[in-house]
């Protein structure tokens, strides 16, 4: 249980992130012309990406070494008080990664016009959308090709009679 919220959280942390790429690998920058995005802005929102996506790098290894050793402490039975340390050490660790993700979210929404803003999330609702139709289409297909086969007879023409 505990593990899942964990991986709940991870996953909107990184979600959150992909507010300046949408899901395609697409960065902003390659919508630099249809937002009017200008050198200085593409610039500043690189700075504000990289330095987030190191913090990021830097707090998954981290997190990641953090839930081994609390496998390692539940799989040992170690003393709870222990296990609670190292849930809260995981915890404010997310809580530190999350909240950078929000001065990052907030430095580009200070970066961009609200004009580009509004483009910029246009786009990434058009990409949600046709990536949804893909995965009910992909389901679909997935659904048809794993009903049983039924095979198909011939059919016998009944002789006509005429009269």
């Amino acid at each position: 249980m505990v593990l899942s919220v964990l991986m709940l959280t991870l996953s909107f942390l990184f979600v959150t992130i992909s507010s300046a790429q949408d899901q395609t690998g697409d960065s902003i920058f390659a919508y630099k012309k249809e937002l009017s995005m200008t050198d200085k802005q593409e610039t500043n929102l690189r700075n504000i990406l990289t330095k987030l996506q190191d913090y990021i790098s830097t707090k998954t290894k981290k997190l990641n070494e953090l839930r081994v050793e609390l496998r390692t402490l539940i799989t040992d039975k170690a003393n709870l008080r222990t296990i609670k340390a190292k849930l809260r050490a995981i915890a404010t660790m997310q809580a530190d990664a999350t909240y950078e993700d929000i001065v990052s979210v907030r430095a580009i929404e200070k970066e961009l016009t609200a004009e580009q803003m509004a483009k910029w999330r246009a786009i990434q609702e058009d990409f949600m959308k046709r990536q949804q139709e893909a995965q009910a289409a992909a389901a679909k297909a997935k659904e048809i090709a794993e009903q049983p086969k039924v095979e198909a007879k011939a059919a016998v023409a009944a002789p006509v009679v005429v009269e």
